[in-house]
This record gives C-alpha cells, sequence and structure tokens, in this order.
C-alpha cells in the first residue's frame, strides 16, 4: 500500500499543478501592441554665430642675412695684423678693422709719386714764368696790326706741363687710395662665416679670404599658395607716385556675388610674427613683409615672400634671444579681417560645400555655405542659420533633408 501512495503521490501533484496552470493561462488577457515613434538618429551639433576673424597666412622658412659679402682685398701683401674676433663665428661692428696688409711698400710708392707732384707742380711755375717772359717780349718787339702765336707765348708748353702736373696728382692719390686699402673694415655690424687669413700669410688681390654677413636685418624666405597672396597687404612692388597711389588697402568683399578676389597693396607690407627654437625654448620675432621674389617657385609654383625682421640681435641685453641665421622658423603674416563668417571644424562642411543644420523640431536641414578659407582643421563659411539652429558635426549615411534626428544630451544643455 504504501509502495503504490510513493508511486501515484508525483502523478497527482503534477496533474493538480498542470490543472492549475491550464486555469491561469486560459484566465489571461492577451498584449497590447504599442506603436514606437522612431526619432531619427542620435547627432551631436555646435553653435556657430557669426563673428569677425583675422585670416591669419602661415608658412615656414630657413632665415638667412639680409647682406652676404665675400672678403677680397684690393691689395696684395703680407698681413701684419688680424682682428681677435675676425675669426669663424666672430662678430664686429661697423667700420671695425679686421685686418691690415703691410703697408710699407705702398708707402713708399706715395711718397715717390709725392715728389712727382712737387716735380711736375715745379714745371709748371716755370713753364708759366717764360710764358709771362714770352709775352713781355713779344710786347716790346711786336709791329702795328700783328698778332702773336701761341707758340710765341710758349702757350702748349703751359698746357704741357698742367697735364703733367694732373697726372702726377692722379698718380698720387692712386698710391694714397692703394696705401688706404691696405686696412680693411667692417662695411656693416656683421659676424664673420668663414675666414681663412692669418698674420704672416701673403694675399693676392682679388683672392676671397673670408665671407661675412649682416645681423642688422633678417630675411626669411616663405612660399605660400598663389591664391593665399589676396589675403594679406603687399608693398607696392614699384615707386608709385602720390597722384597715382591707390589707397592704403584695396579690400575684397566676399560678399559681393560675383567677385574676384584682388590683391592688396599699401606703402608698407602686412605685419608677421616669427615663432622659432632657441636653446630648447620656443621665441617670438616681429617681422614685416617686404617684398616678393621675382618669379614663382619653378618646382612648387608657389610664390615666395620676403618677411624681414629688424635687428634680429638687437634684443639680446633684455634677454630676446638673436633671430640666427640658419635657424627653420613657423611664420604668421597677419591677413585682413573678414566679418560675418561662421568658424566650422571641417568634418561639418560635407562634399559640395553642404552643411547639415537641425533646429528646435529635431528635423536635419541640407544648406549650401560659402566657404571663404579653409585654416588647418577649420573652415570659415557664410551660412544662412538662423538663431535657434544649431550645425551637426556628425556622420551620417542615408542622410536625406528633413529627416528626423535627435541631438546629444550635452549640446542640448548647452544650447538651453
Amino acid at each position: 500500500m504504501t509502495r503504490i501512495i510513493k508511486i501515484l503521490l508525483p502523478i497527482f501533484i503534477l496533474a493538480v499543478g498542470f490543472a492549475a496552470f491550464s486555469l491561469l493561462a486560459s484566465m489571461r488577457e492577451p498584449p497590447q501592441r504599442a506603436e514606437r515613434v522612431y526619432l531619427g538618429p542620435l547627432v551631436e551639433v555646435i553653435a556657430a554665430p557669426p563673428q569677425k576673424v583675422q585670416v591669419i597666412v602661415e608658412g615656414q622658412g630657413t632665415v638667412r642675412p639680409d647682406a652676404q659679402v665675400n672678403l677680397v682685398p684690393q691689395v696684395s701683401g703680407v698681413v701684419v695684423w688680424k682682428a681677435a674676433e675676425f675669426e669663424p663665428g666672430g662678430s664686429f661692428a661697423k667700420g671695425d678693422l679686421l685686418f691690415e696688409v703691410d703697408p710699407r711698400d705702398y708707402q713708399l710708392t706715395a711718397a715717390q709719386a709725392d715728389a712727382q707732384v712737387a716735380q711736375a707742380r715745379y714745371q709748371l711755375e716755370l713753364a708759366q714764368e717764360e710764358a709771362a717772359i714770352a709775352r713781355q717780349e713779344w710786347e716790346r718787339i711786336r709791329t702795328e696790326g700783328e698778332e702773336p702765336t701761341n707758340l710765341v707765348l710758349r702757350k702748349p708748353q703751359l698746357r704741357a706741363a698742367e697735364a703733367n702736373l694732373q697726372s702726377a696728382e692722379a698718380r698720387y692719390a692712386e698710391t694714397q687710395l692703394r696705401l688706404e686699402r691696405t686696412k680693411v673694415y667692417a662695411p656693416f655690424n656683421g659676424r664673420v662665416r668663414s675666414a681663412a687669413v692669418d698674420v704672416g700669410q701673403y694675399l693676392n688681390a682679388g683672392q676671397s679670404i673670408a665671407q661675412i654677413y649682416s645681423i642688422e636685418k633678417a630675411e626669411i624666405v616663405v612660399p605660400v599658395p598663389d591664391e593665399d597672396l589676396g589675403w594679406f597687404t603687399l608693398p607696392f612692388p614699384i615707386k608709385i607716385t602720390t597722384q597715382n597711389a591707390p589707397g592704403d588697402h584695396s579690400v575684397y568683399n566676399p560678399n559681393v556675388e560675383g567677385g574676384a578676389q584682388s590683391y592688396s597693396f599699401a606703402r608698407e607690407g602686412a605685419s608677421a610674427m616669427i615663432n622659432g627654437s632657441f636653446a630648447g625654448r620656443n621665441h617670438q620675432w616681429n617681422g614685416r613683409v617686404v617684398r616678393t621674389e621675382g618669379e614663382l617657385d619653378p618646382q612648387s609654383r608657389m610664390a615666395r615672400l620676403v618677411v624681414e625682421v629688424e635687428a634680429p640681435y638687437g634684443g639680446i641685453a633684455e634677454g630676446i634671444p638673436p633671430l640666427t641665421i640658419g635657424m627653420f622658423v613657423d611664420v604668421a603674416i597677419a591677413g585682413r579681417q573678414v566679418d560675418g563668417v561662421r568658424v566650422l571644424p571641417r568634418a561639418a562642411v560635407r562634399q559640395g560645400d553642404r552643411v547639415w543644420v537641425v533646429g528646435p523640431d529635431g528635423k536635419l536641414r541640407v544648406r549650401q555655405a560659402q566657404v571663404v578659407r579653409t585654416i588647418q582643421d577649420e573652415v570659415l563659411t557664410y551660412l544662412d542659420l538662423k538663431k535657434n539652429e544649431r550645425v551637426i558635426v556628425s556622420q551620417l549615411s542615408g542622410v536625406t533633408d528633413g529627416m528626423q534626428v535627435r541631438i546629444t544630451a550635452n549640446n542640448e544643455e548647452a544650447g538651453s
């Protein structure tokens, strides 16, 4: 009996459970179907208010001196003195004596020329006296109505003596000039790039012995695309009279439809900021565009601007490092200001210069933008944008005008 109960009891429990499950299932109501509204993809947006932006044209270049010369002696001789600074890397001031050639041979030649001048002067005075005596003799023996000849009055001899004196004086001036050239002075404030001269060395006239460069000014040649020349002020390439000179600036307004970008000239070129590294730290120097080189670069087809820096070594006393020759620097040229543009990241400008915008209704709108200039990762554009509209910067596929989008929570808080 006990064994039968053990067998039937589980079966009974399962039967009761199944019956209860069937009862509950029959009493359940079917779920109601709810329509879900598609709110569109989630996008990130930015505000792009119109603003006034100064365009900066950037470039790079290597610093070079504005003047560099090969030092060549004009007389031959043995070097008897040399300045201690006249070595590679040495510096000097304008008018400093760099080296001196033995002047004794030239002093002797000058003394001989001086003696020749004295002798020629004596011959002239003698010819003048003889001419005066000849005039007196002629006056004493002349007949009525007869005129003396030049030879009788010794005028040819007098002119010959005058010519001899002039020739002797010229030779003396030449010897003095050669004597002065035994001393070589610095033509400007500068530094020595290379030098191959020492005391006791014999120099030949016309032999290049050193290379020096000026530190009064420095130049940087900056290649820029041809289209960038319209964004900043260039100096007049030729002398223009006041009557024919245009205004200080010829500014092109990008708002004008069909307008063509023009050059902008003034008596002074645009200012520039030079950035470079000296002694492991970044420093800045002020410069100015002074000219463009006479031709485009034959390889890159870019215009080559010359930016000039006044007194590149002038700020050492105030702790400003020198703008060293050969330094590779970044140059930022101050361009003109553009008003009413919107600054957008490059990712916001789609193919065909189109921009996606979204308003409070969450509808995506495709707008045509007028790109003024691209600066690294930003784009300056003219764009018709209402006050409560934002620019979409997210990447989407299958975009259509009027499609529904959602704005991220962070953007909603920033826009509220």
